[in-house]
């Protein structure tokens, strides 16, 4: 699977983000322990670590593309929000952890989820040319999610919780859009990393938002390692035939 090779980051300037990022990640998650103590029951849970190893994975994986195979900016920016979405989660159980409850949605984390939408919606925007779909495919689920969101502010009222939940609603739209039209036939591996990353969210934010979620919301944190799992391998198979 190709994608087309145009601008790139200065590689210093990649190498540098992206180490910050899971540096600053896993040195929370390594204070969390030395304060904490044993993390092992907490981290047993699938929607728990595996969370961050696939986030981790899929930031890892898209970099090391991008530097030794495809200098393209889609998998620049994945290696980004993987990053920026596992610095927002260690730091959400950082605080689980040490304080004893969560945070109060929206959070600071949330800050690491919006971040994870922009960059891969940068991502397609800048590596991923348009393809001959018309622009109602997108329309077909953009509408509904957009409409959706509004109905869901009018009848909880307008406050902090959903007005977040209409953000993410909104950014999931773009990315859903953007995905259908340029990767919906060629890349469906990506195409469905991308469709189950923002279903996670969704869930995530309802289940943030309503004052009695029902319990399948709670597929949120499994369904992101999912989406991970699948991005992961998604940007690891971009640009092997060019491999001698």
């Amino acid at each position: 699977m190709q994608l087309p090779v145009d601008r790139r980051y200065p590689e210093t300037v990649f190498r540098g983000i992206l180490v910050v990022l899971l540096v600053v990640s896993l040195g929370l998650l390594g204070g969390v322990a030395v304060v904490g103590g044993d993390l092992t029951g907490f981290f047993n849970e699938i929607s728990n670590a595996t969370q961050l190893v696939a986030s981790m994975a899929a930031a890892g994986v898209a970099a090391w593309t991008y530097l030794r195979r495809t200098p393209n900016l889609l998998l620049a920016h994945g290696a980004f929000a993987g990053a920026t979405w596992t610095l927002g989660n260690a730091f959400w159980y950082a605080y689980f952890i040490l304080i004893g409850g969560g945070l109060n949605y929206p959070t600071v984390a949330d800050l690491g989820f919006v971040g994870a939408f922009l960059f891969l919606i940068a991502g397609y925007l800048e590596g991923m040319p348009r393809s001959s779909l018309p622009w109602w495919h997108a329309a077909l689920i953009a509408v509904p999610l957009f409409v959706f969101g509004l109905g869901f502010v009018y009848l909880l009222g307008v406050n902090a919780k959903t007005l977040t939940t209409l953000v993410i609603l909104v950014l999931a739209v773009i990315l859903l859009s953007e995905a259908i039209l340029r990767s919906a036939h060629r890349f469906p591996v990506l195409f469905g990393g991308t469709i189950v990353f923002s279903l996670a969210h969704i869930l995530y934010a309802l289940r943030s938002t309503l004052p009695d979620p029902p319990w399948p919301l709670n597929a949120a944190g499994s369904m992101a390692a999912i989406a991970f799992s699948l991005l992961a391998l998604a940007y690891l198979g971009y640009g092997k035939e060019e491999e001698p």
